[in-house]
């Protein structure tokens, strides 16, 4: 067993590594390797198998994608709480091919190749159980590397513009972290819907956003776009809670300021008549999202970048690698090729 210590990682999570490590379950049930933490370690071990209930399929996960909700969660600062088991497998999307059906599914067979959501975790695994609302199938414009890097940021992004802002056609849309999985969605959904496009990201990620749609890219190490715009619609923040107070300064009256990283005092929000808020479990529904960015990417019209893979006895470096905020577009963890 292998034991690394995250001198840098200021979750101060301890990670052990080990293939077969800890209790084997018992034989006679189907057994599948996953990455699972408790008590702030995580070990990649040998545990039993979930099984698709009713309404569910069984999917054998070949990608799952890295995102910072998996490692805040692991340190204890989840960014959606929610009840967890007291041992748990990270990871809320993924890609991978059905492996079993349970009782009442339709519109899916066992071999088809699908996007997969689990809002409770579970991806870092071979195997995960999820209801076929929250799949899509995967278009074959996508590797299952770059199907892993839709779901999370997707969602996100989709929430955020639609369902909360209800962008259209003519609107101009500030994206703070373009660059990122869920700035990179939303550089391209905005764009989709015709809205103006404004992004920061650092200068080396300027011609990559350009090449999703944005139309401007402010380099956040050398310019301060509170410096020079005024009256934009929408600002969707994905970088911290000091540009969320920026973003504030540069949004119209009646607009609206989206953050996934905290939002300024609701005072000055209410000040200044800008509707703030943070990522809502309501809009609309996940497959329904899914299957539109799915038929995107199929056009050609939405692409994810995989920034690195990493193997399942790597999650200690994927994690490292997202904390320290320069992925472009998506990492992932390499389940199974």
């Amino acid at each position: 067993m292998i034991i690394y210590a995250m001198r840098s990682y200021p979750l101060a999570v301890l990670v052990l590594l080990a293939a077969s490590a800890g209790a084997r379950v018992a034989a006679d049930k189907a057994t599948m390797r996953a990455a699972l933490v408790s008590a702030a370690t995580i070990r990649v071990r040998e545990v039993a198998q979930p099984v698709a209930g009713p309404g569910q399929v069984l999917v054998r996960i070949r990608y799952a994608g890295v995102n910072p909700a998996d490692w805040k969660s692991a340190g204890g600062k989840p960014e959606e709480p929610m009840a967890r088991a007291p041992e748990a497998i990270p990871g809320v999307d993924g890609s991978g091919v059905i492996a079993a059906l349970g009782r009442g599914v339709v519109g899916y067979k066992i071999g088809d190749p699908v996007i997969v959501w689990s809002p409770t975790g579970g991806t870092y695994a071979q195997y995960v159980a999820v209801a076929t609302d929250s799949i899509a199938h995967k278009p074959d414009s996508l590797s299952f590397a770059e199907a892993a890097g839709v779901a999370h940021a997707g969602l996100a992004a989709w929430n955020m513009l639609i369902d909360q802002a209800g962008v259209r056609a003519g609107q101009s849309v500030l994206v703070l972290g373009g660059a990122g999985g869920v700035g990179s969605a939303a550089v391209q959904i905005a764009k989709l819907k015709g809205a103006r496009v404004i992004a920061t990201a650092s200068a080396r990620n300027a011609d990559y956003l350009k090449s999703l749609g944005a139309d401007t890219v402010f380099d956040y190490t050398t310019q301060h776009f509170e410096d020079q715009l005024r009256n934009i619609d929408i600002a969707i923040n994905t970088v911290d809670v000091d540009d969320a107070y920026r973003a504030l300064a540069v949004v119209r009256r009646g607009g609206y300021l989206l953050s996934s990283v905290g939002l300024p005092a609701a005072g000055q929000c209410a000040a200044r008549v800008v509707t703030c808020a943070d990522r809502s479990r309501n809009g609309t529904p996940v497959h329904l999202v899914l299957q539109q960015i799915a038929d995107w990417s199929q056009a050609g019209r939405f692409k994810v970048n995989v920034d690195r893979s990493f193997a399942l006895s790597e999650v200690l470096q994927a994690w490292q690698y997202s904390q320290a905020g320069h992925t472009r577009g998506k990492s992932v963890i390499r389940i199974d090729d």
